[in-house]
């Protein structure tokens, strides 16, 4: 009874927020502290922190378009107009600038989250490190301060804590949804419970990208003695795409026996390509494959054609006939009627007579 009365105390929900959170934190830190796809669990996780603090300022993207984007990969365009299109580029835009401020700051992002840094360090010292950030990050916004400073700051802070000891990016961006409460009795353990609905996703994330790893060194299997099969499924389940130079550098594989065991992959579906056969060519493990979807083919010449411009028969022949093609018809000219000379000279001559009738003499 007296546990009850406790958690329906606005204290009681705080300290149980705050109970399962640092059980979830401390749980997953075990659980990816020396994992062997920690590099990869980062980067994706990173392209998700990036994409749910541009989503709650209203910027919708999804994390493989800003994955494209950092692989320097040209990406299908959204929308049929510009405005569409514009919308896209804007949210893109948000969604790379959040991602600045938590992995790759600039110099003038890397003061303000040193700010930040010292605003956490200072208001959390006597309430441990969870609820201590908490109350920072509050009393942060309260006086008037950006959101991304704090948030990459919490990285390094849960670092410098031994709350975790890889930068994964935890930084509760639902708690700032527009429908979050906002005094601190409330938002406190909104904020805890947000941090461990991440922890949970990564979680998921995790499982699902082990399952993949794990498919794939399973079918990769049977080979000789001497086989690297195994270890290049780790390095394309470490890093999130992998060229067959760098695969060649890391493990010491001529050029050609890297393009081998790429094919081969390729052909027994454990693999994707996520380039389309372009000059450079990207591979990535098969959950990776929406990655591929977004990233636009490289324009190739068409079947037949010789180099050069087209002939002027052929640029006309851009539809073939049986392609249902919008043809709107051609309007005709509008047409006026003719002025009626007659009654503009009958107004002029009143317009002068009532002029000469009220001029003064």
């Amino acid at each position: 009874m007296f546990r009850t009365a406790s958690v329906k105390s606005p204290d009681g929900k705080l300290y149980e927020s705050l109970s399962q959170t640092g059980l979830a934190i401390g749980r997953l830190d075990q659980r990816l502290r020396h994992h062997p796809l920690l590099p990869a669990i980062l980067f994706r996780e990173q392209l998700e922190a990036a994409r749910a603090c541009a989503a709650v300022d209203g910027h919708l993207i999804d994390p493989w378009r800003l994955a494209a984007e950092l692989e320097g990969l040209r990406s299908v365009p959204l929308g049929c107009d510009i405005y569409e299109r514009g919308t896209s580029v804007d949210a893109l835009h948000a969604a790379f600038e959040q991602y600045q401020w938590l992995v790759r700051p600039t110099d003038t992002q890397r003061n303000a989250i040193e700010e930040a840094s010292g605003w956490l360090s200072k208001h959390s010292v006597r309430l441990g490190p969870l609820l201590g950030s908490a109350r920072a990050f509050h009393a942060w916004i309260e006086a008037g301060h950006a959101r991304a400073p704090m948030r990459a700051a919490l990285i390094r802070h849960w670092r410098l804590t031994n709350v975790l000891h890889f930068p994964l990016p935890l930084v509760g961006a639902r708690s700032f949804v527009p429908e979050a409460p906002w005094s601190p009795t409330a938002w406190l353990p909104f904020f805890l419970n947000c941090l461990n609905e991440e922890i949970a996703a990564v979680e998921d994330r995790t499982r699902t990208l082990e399952q993949s790893w794990r498919q794939a060194r399973s079918k990769s299997g049977g080979q000789r003695r001497t086989s690297r099969a195994d270890k290049v499924v780790d390095l394309l389940a470490a890093y999130p795409v992998v060229s067959a130079t760098r695969l060649s550098a890391e493990l010491g594989l001529s050029l050609k026996a890297a393009y081998i065991y790429l094919e081969r992959f390729l052909e027994m579906g454990l693999i994707v390509e996520v380039t389309h056969r372009a000059a450079r060519r990207l591979f990535a493990l098969k959950d990776l494959e929406p990655l591929r979807e977004i990233v636009r083919p490289p324009k190739r010449p068409q079947p037949g054609r010789k180099r050069g411009r087209p002939r002027k028969k052929e640029s006309q022949e851009t539809c073939p006939p049986d392609e249902n093609v919008d043809i709107r018809p051609v309007e005709p000219a509008p047409t006026f009627a003719p002025i009626n000379y007659e009654e503009l000279e009958r107004a002029i001559d009143h317009a002068e007579r009532v002029i000469r009738r009220h001029r003064p003499d």
